[in-house]
């Protein structure tokens, strides 16, 4: 079977770069096959498993969005995360926790910020019953 170059781009690193014999790329529209001689083509990554049959055997990954390019020559994948399954469950349960430990925080600070502007409300006000002046910097 023939094959053709293929390259698997992130910002954090370069997950793949090789000869393949096929890869099946996941779009918003569904997903496309290409193989070599493909003719060019420009598209939108989408959410999903990419697979790659190297050596005849099918390899599995997972990306998230970012585009594709086709050309003659190979074929360029830019994802915003590409990893293999084992880590992309690792790293989607360490990105939940730390969301979620994130949004506690803001849930705190927006209580705090609370609590001072009534705090600040009850001094106005109590002021204001003294006829006192504030004046403020």
């Amino acid at each position: 079977m023939s094959e053709f170059n293929l390259e698997i781009l992130t910002p954090e690193k370069q997950f793949f770069s090789g000869a393949v014999e096929d890869a099946i790329c996941p779009t918003s529209d569904g997903d496309i096959e290409i193989l070599k001689g493909h003719q060019n083509l420009v598209a939108a990554l989408g959410r999903d498993e990419i697979k790659l049959k190297i050596n005849g055997e099918w390899k599995t990954a997972v990306v998230e969005d970012g585009f594709f390019e086709v050309r003659p020559d190979k074929v360029i994948i830019f994802a915003m995360y590409c990893d293999d399954i084992s880590d992309y469950k690792s790293a989607k349960a360490k990105r939940e926790e730390t969301i979620k430990r994130e949004q506690e925080i803001y849930k705190e600070n927006l209580s705090k910020e609370k609590i001072n502007n009534i705090d600040i409300s009850k001094f106005i006000i109590s002021a204001h019953r003294r006829n006192k002046s504030i004046n403020f910097k």
